[in-house]
């Protein structure tokens, strides 16, 4: 169900004039927060965890302040442009909601020293595509636009939860496009397959198929589930999963099942895993860290055509993915535990 006008400008009542006034907060009293949090940072010893958070939320409200203003002068040049037409105001807003995604991810990664590592990028270059993307963190939301969409100029959908919408950019620039917000609870497979219709070369469609950021505890809730269903196939694929939760067929099914002839891409990445709000931001968790990740695409060609075949063609290429994570996350595991051997050897 959509928002009704009353209540989306309702909402906007309250998270524009906040957002603004924080971008004014933060950089007016920049220095003189740098400067406190410096003094903490030296006397704890902790990387400049408190620096580095001030420039992240900084740069994080400057760009939701910007993309406000930018937002409300292309609804401005839209309205009084002498030959304007919806085509020309979509191309606007999805290079705004590029520009903002890389800019944080950009930023993001100078402010914590992050070094990414891509293998598969050259599967990227072209439409129309669906993609497939494992969720782990809030910091993932920006990969796509950053490693997919700017660098190809792909005018990607995406699939997003609706509390999403408290953030004002995303709220005003994605409901220009066309994104589908969901309620995950309900089920809105019939808007998501709406989503697929009418792709060029230039679009692609995003979603992740696991509904919800991974833990064990959601695991094995989500494996219970599958085994009540009745689904052995399905669920004697699932239980081998170890870094990732089996996709949900709703949203995905119905984007595959109403597939004009795109090619699916899907994501698999390491290194974002315990980052679920600000709070993981302030402990450090990201800061140094290698983020790796990994691409691959299937033909149209080669996706299977009946929804059972789909759902367990699913299954086996998540399978694949989670195997990938899961190698990576021992191999950094193995690479931290030499490194804790070697500090505590006598020199």
């Amino acid at each position: 169900m959509d928002d009704g006008f009353l209540q989306r400008w309702a909402r906007r009542a309250v998270t524009v004039p906040l957002y603004i006034s924080l971008c004014i907060l933060f950089v007016a009293t920049l220095p003189l927060l740098l400067a406190i949090a410096a003094v903490i940072d030296i006397v704890s010893r902790k990387r400049w965890i408190l620096c580095r958070s001030i420039l992240l939320f900084t740069l994080y409200f400057c760009c939701e302040a910007i993309g406000i203003v930018a937002s409300f002068v292309l609804w401005v040049a839209h309205a009084i442009w002498p030959a304007r037409r919806p085509e020309r105001f979509l191309d606007w807003n999805f290079a705004l909601q590029r520009w903002w995604a890389g800019t944080l991810f950009r930023g993001a990664r100078v402010i914590l020293g992050m070094e990414v590592r891509l293998e598969g990028i050259d599967e990227l270059s072209r439409g129309p595509v669906i993609v497939f993307i494992r969720h782990a963190s809030i910091a993932d939301t920006l990969l796509p636009a950053m490693f997919i969409a700017n660098p190809n100029g792909i005018r990607l959908r995406y699939v997003l939860k609706r509390q999403l919408l408290w953030d004002p950019c995303l709220d005003i620039v994605g409901n220009r496009l066309p994104n589908c917000f969901v309620r995950r609870e309900l089920g809105d497979s019939k808007r998501v397959q709406k989503l697929i219709g009418g792709l060029s070369p230039r679009d692609g469609v995003l979603i992740y198929p696991e509904g919800t950021r991974f833990s064990a505890q959601k695991l094995a809730r989500s494996l219970a589930k599958l085994a009540d269903s009745g689904n052995l196939r399905l669920y004697n694929r699932a239980i081998r999963l170890r870094n990732t939760l089996p996709p949900r067929l709703g949203g995905a099914l119905s984007l595959l099942g109403a597939n004009p002839g795109a090619d699916v891409i899907f994501c698999a990445h390491e290194g974002f895993e315990g980052v679920v709000d600000m709070r993981d931001f302030l402990r450090g968790s990201l800061i140094g860290k290698v983020i790796r990740i990994r691409f691959w695409r299937v033909a149209y060609q080669e996706i299977p055509i009946e929804s059972d075949r789909q759902a367990e063609w699913l299954f086996e290429q998540w399978g694949r993915l989670d195997e990938w994570v899961t190698l990576q996350r021992a191999a950094r595991e193995d690479a931290g535990t030499q490194h804790s051997t070697r500090q505590k050897q006598p020199a």
